[in-house]
């Protein structure tokens, strides 16, 4: 089956959606639900990639799970559903016949109407959406970011390792102000002025042999590509650490780079106008990307991570 067209953008016109197949137009969720008046709702990005021997598979979709299963107990909804997401993608790749690059968003959704205090009835909704390279690394563009003064609420607020929709509000307008300023992306701050995240990645500074990362306890989502930088820095030889990290730190580290699920890999080649030594990527990004990109073909063995989470490694 071939990828269709909605809103300009390539798609594959199948997903999963409350226990079945349906056209994208289908999948929906009532006006009233809490997911729609409360921001109830909480997600998984997960890369599929085509695999070197034939055929595709999901990037480490363990720790994607059991991140799912912990964002869905934060936010009340039901962490069962994450049970049946690899046999509803593996569906969802042989009905469409898929064999290239994906993005898979695994959404699990208050779906009924209530009140602030109803409980949640969750529904599951699972998409793959033809995904290549960002220009960051398609066309080996460096990131312009910005130091933004929007801030990362604390866990006091909202839970930072839950990866909720309502989560990304204030980042977006963050990302949209930078956008306005001229740069490409920006870092968010804690409210003690250390650097917490970019609004859709992880930021992570080189300085000489030692790669570093802000801490969880600065309101970092564990994501699981951050893990795995961590995982694989260290393994490729370099000192791979979290640490509470500083505007002046990061204008003055010899690489910085974003990751995450949805960039993979972004270099920056300037941070709020200051810019930086490699352009458009230092040797140690170079060396990451290129581990990365060899593991998730096939031709190495993947990484193995852990998240931090209570009770999880994979």
């Amino acid at each position: 089956m071939t990828a269709g067209s909605a809103d300009g953008h390539v798609v594959w016109p199948l997903v999963h959606h409350r226990g079945r197949l349906v056209p994208r137009d289908e999948a929906t969720l009532p006006v009233g639900s809490i997911a729609l008046r409360y921001g109830i709702s909480v997600f998984e990005g997960i890369r599929l990639y085509r695999q070197d021997s034939g055929g595709v598979a999901p990037w480490l979709p363990r720790p994607h799970l059991d991140r799912l299963r912990h964002s869905c107990r934060l936010m009340g909804l039901d962490d069962e559903c994450a049970a049946d997401v690899p046999a509803i993608i593996d569906e969802l790749v042989a009905v469409q016949g898929i064999d290239e690059d994906g993005y898979i968003r695994v959404a699990a959704s208050a779906a009924n109407s209530g009140g602030i205090d109803q409980a949640a009835v969750t529904a599951l909704t699972v998409t793959i959406t033809p995904s290549g390279r960002k220009r960051w690394l398609a066309d080996q563009v460096g990131i312009r970011l910005g130091i933004s003064a929007w801030q990362r609420p604390s866990d006091a607020v909202f839970p930072s390792a839950a990866k909720n929709i309502s989560a990304y509000a204030g980042p977006r307008l963050a990302l949209a102000q930078a956008k306005r300023e001229g740069y490409d992306s920006c870092v968010l701050r804690t409210a003690d002025g250390l650097i917490s995240e970019a609004p859709t990645a992880t930021v992570f500074l080189v300085e000489g042999e030692r790669v570093v990362t802000p801490r969880l306890s600065d309101h970092v989502l564990p994501g699981v590509t951050r893990a795995w930088v961590l995982a694989t820095a260290s393994a490729l030889g370099y000192e791979a650490v979290e640490d509470a990290v500083t505007e002046e730190r990061l204008t003055a580290a010899d690489e910085v780079f974003l990751c995450g699920t949805g960039i993979e890999f972004g270099p920056v080649h300037a941070v709020a106008g200051v810019p930086l030594p490699g352009r458009p990527s230092g040797p140690v990004t170079k060396a990451l990307v290129d581990e990365y990109f060899a593991q998730v073909r096939g031709a190495a063995v993947p990484t193995g991570v852990d998240l931090g989470l209570p009770g999880r490694r994979s």
